[in-house]
């Protein structure tokens, strides 16, 4: 006889897979009946109340940002940047000329006189930024970074200006110094006025490289930083929007379905802890459809809002370009070391207009005056040579002229621009007031009315 190995007849090897079929039978039974349905169907509802409630909280930053107020506040503050960037540039510039003339020149009182005003009045926009911006740690840092820089720059301009010759008194009542004295060579005459120059242009390329490297590379930072809150609003506020649509929606047609599952289930009447929990949640709704109300408008309007932002910053960043290129010829012809390094910085600025052109466009200068015997006039032994080419380049002279007329337009263009988004920034309907914390307040009695209401039912069964 054959040993038996289990698996002959009367072996019943189903018996184990029945057992778990029974089991899970059971289980699923007893997740049919009336008590386990009510317990999942108030699970349901209460975390569905509970994201009704998250959604009116967490909305309320994007509903407001397209607002009038909120745009107007990110219009201002962007303002504030552009005028710390315009501020650095102009500094920039009056630093550099400075050291194109020696320093019993009556004309580079005037020119340090100017460079005093433009960092000081950028140090004043900054210090009332900072006090603005304490409820915007990212912005106060941004501020506190181009304050940090800006004091960088001053002590190395100070340094030049030391070195260059005496520190000129500034007219006025504050008969300031725009440097605090310090005990130099220069100012002992330890060293000849040749030396000075080689020295201070050597300083003042060092300040023009760290204005345009670091410190107007934050400024603009600040500025896109400015303008970017506005112009990812639109973006942001898309998804909360249909938020704070659907998932009231979804919520209250989950009230409606269990109320109507409870009654014919029950056959009772209905009940009144869901009644009121629906009596909520369309509160709710309401409540967050009037917090977006102005929302159709202000997204209708925003696109060309941003192509009006988007304008402005490139007139902004054009007359940037244009600041800088004229520090370029400055640094050029006060440097007694690689002329060509700055004219070729010049050069890649695209400031010169085309000279067949009947008439240059309004961002660009004539460069005719700019010859190639003017970058390396200092180096000259043409009598005279370095005299006149500084005279051509400052303010009064052909070329510094043209500057000048070129950042007229430029600014000219800059505030209408200004003015144009500030239209549209006022047109924007105002945000109404959000009322999500007390949507999430009555979502909350909501919740609580369908614990009760649905803890009646089930200690019924029980």
């Amino acid at each position: 006889m054959a040993p038996h190995t289990g698996d002959g007849h009367g072996t019943d090897r189903s018996a184990p897979a029945t057992r778990r079929r029974r089991r899970a039978g059971r289980l699923r039974d007893a997740l049919r009946t009336t008590p386990a349905l009510i317990v999942v169907g108030g699970a349901v509802l209460v975390a569905a109340l509970a994201a009704t409630a998250a959604v009116a909280v967490q909305s309320r930053a994007s509903a407001t940002t397209l607002g009038e107020r909120s745009a107007e506040t990110a219009v201002r503050t962007s303002t504030t940047a552009r005028e710390i960037y315009q501020g650095l540039a102009d500094a920039d510039v009056a630093a550099s000329a400075v050291f194109l003339l020696p320093p019993t020149e009556d004309r580079r009182v005037s020119l340090v006189g100017a460079y005093d005003a433009a960092v000081h009045e950028v140090e004043r926009t900054l210090t009332d930024s900072m006090g603005n911006a304490v409820d915007d740690p990212d912005r106060l840092t941004r501020l506190a970074t181009i304050a940090a820089r800006l004091k960088v720059y001053r002590d190395v301009v100070c340094a030049a200006l030391r070195v260059a010759g005496p520190l000129p008194t500034l007219p006025g009542a504050e008969q300031r110094r725009p440097c605090t004295p310090a005990e130099t060579t220069a100012e002992t005459g330890a060293e000849d006025a040749a030396a000075r120059a080689v020295l201070a242009s050597a300083y003042a390329r060092e300040a023009s490289h760290y204005m345009s490297t670091e410190l107007l590379t934050a400024a603009q930072g600040l500025w896109n930083y400015d303008t970017r809150r506005l112009l990812e609003a639109r973006a942001d506020a898309r998804p909360w929007l249909a938020a704070s649509v659907l998932v009231p929606l979804g919520t209250l047609a989950a009230l409606v379905v269990v109320q109507v599952w409870l009654r014919r289930r029950t056959r009772r009447r209905l009940n009144a802890g869901l009644l009121l929990a629906s009596l909520g949640t369309a509160a709710v709704l309401a409540m967050l459809v009037s917090s977006w109300w102005h929302w159709p408008d202000a997204d209708r309007r925003f696109p060309e809002l941003e192509r009006a932002i988007d304008a402005q910053s490139a007139t902004q960043q054009r007359l940037g370009s244009l600041l800088a290129g004229r520090a370029d010829v400055y640094l050029g012809l006060g440097a007694s070391v690689d002329p060509a390094g700055h004219k070729a910085d010049f050069d890649r600025r695209d400031l010169c207009a085309d000279p067949a052109g009947q008439e240059p466009p309004r961002d660009r200068i004539d460069c005719t005056a700019l010859t190639e015997a003017v970058w390396p006039a200092r180096q000259s032994r043409t009598p005279n040579a370095f005299r006149d080419a500084v005279d051509t380049v400052l303010s009064e002279g052909s070329a510094g002229r043209a500057f000048v007329t070129a950042e007229g337009h430029l600014l000219a263009d800059l505030t209408a621009r200004n003015e144009e988004v500030s239209r549209m920034v006022a047109d924007l309907p105002e945000a109404p007031r959000h009322l999500g914390g007390t949507a999430a307040w009555v979502t909350l009695l909501a919740a609580a009315g369908v614990v009760a209401g649905l803890r009646q039912r089930y200690l019924e069964y029980q």
